[in-house]
């Protein structure tokens, strides 16, 4: 699903790159300062997208850590690193792409910064009375996105930490996650891997006992945040100023004081709005507690992931921590976000 970009002035202007530049749907526009100072921080134009964004805009983190920000929404799983690779975006704070790694060994002149979402939100969903464990996926139709997307990498470690056998089991691309839970309730799959929005979904499909991504694989970072490497010269102190400012989101977002103004700014964000999947969600971050509030990574985490992505062959090599990361934007904002 996507928000609905025009509710509220959410959407202001065009940008150079002919997307939107969402300011915010609950008060009057941010107003940048000059654009040598301005982070221009991309994302996808997604629902989860759209609820932080809005809440960022509410809540007034950005002029509480005197962040001159410009949001630029660009569709698809690879559209905000392809900005930030060709100097059109400084900064993605929160992203599920599972190349990173891939394209900055490839030469992208980007690094890791830090954490978004560190808990995997995904679970694996089955038709009611089929399969009940992981073991009993074999022989059977699996629904994931492309070959070596997220969806199916994350798939692939689980079965190799569980220590089962991948090969037997028939994988079928139908797109997001939306559409592979789509595709169980309608019968066109077996299983799936999904979101955990769904665990309140009334239409059939059901989590099996092993399939909670965030117990199942729980040294996996879900949402890495990563910036271009001229930013992080030319703008670090801004930079800063932005991951104290999500920090301080993230850390909001999971206190129980934050489910009335997530669930408005969700209903803000979309145009048919689901109760079950916004509780969901609020419920997950409440219990489950899948931010940081510092956003740092260590050595370890950056190291699993390489490990993951080398053992489904989208990476060739384990690249040295200081080649792929950089955590000195991520511990002056945790130094200031707890100051």
């Amino acid at each position: 699903m996507t928000c609905d970009l025009n509710r509220r002035g959410f959407l202001r202007k065009a940008g150079a790159l002919g997307v939107g530049l969402a300011a915010g749907p609950f008060g009057a526009p941010y107003v940048a300062r000059a654009a040598n100072s301005e982070i221009r921080i991309v994302s996808n134009p997604g629902l989860e997208n759209a609820t932080l964004n809005a809440l960022m805009d509410e809540l007034g983190y950005f002029k509480t850590y005197d962040v001159d920000a410009r949001i630029i929404q660009i569709p698809g799983p690879t559209g905000p690193f392809d900005a930030i690779a060709r100097g059109a975006a400084d900064v993605c704070m929160v992203s599920g792409y599972n190349l990173v790694l891939t394209r900055i060994e490839q030469g992208a002149p980007v690094k890791i910064v830090g954490a978004g979402m560190k808990k995997c939100a995904l679970t694996v969903y089955a038709r009611p009375g089929g399969v009940r464990t992981l073991e009993g996926l074999e022989g059977k139709t699996f629904a994931v996105g492309p070959q070596h997307g997220l969806l199916h990498t994350l798939m692939l470690q689980l079965l190799k930490e569980k220590g089962l056998d991948a090969s037997r089991i028939t994988f079928a691309d139908h797109g997001s996650n939306e559409h592979c839970f789509d595709a169980v309730a309608s019968g066109a799959a077996d299983a799936c891997l999904a979101s955990i929005s769904h665990l309140n979904d009334d239409r059939g499909p059901q989590v099996i006992s092993d399939g909670n991504l965030w117990q199942a694989l729980p040294d996996c970072v879900f949402q890495t945040a990563y910036a271009a490497d001229a930013a992080l010269g030319a703008k670090h102190e801004g930079l800063v100023a932005v991951m104290a400012a999500y920090g301080a989101l993230y850390d909001y977002l999971m206190s129980p004081a934050s489910h009335d103004a997530f669930i408005d700014a969700r209903k803000r964000a979309q145009k048919h709005f689901d109760a079950a999947s916004a509780e969901a969600i609020w419920r997950f971050n409440q219990k489950q507690r899948p931010y940081s509030r510092n956003l740092t990574l260590s050595e370890r985490e950056i190291g699993y992931l390489q490990d993951m992505d080398i053992g489904v062959g989208s990476l060739k090599r384990k690249q040295p921590f200081s080649a792929v990361a950089d955590m000195s934007v991520a511990r002056a904002a945790a130094a200031r976000f707890e100051a």
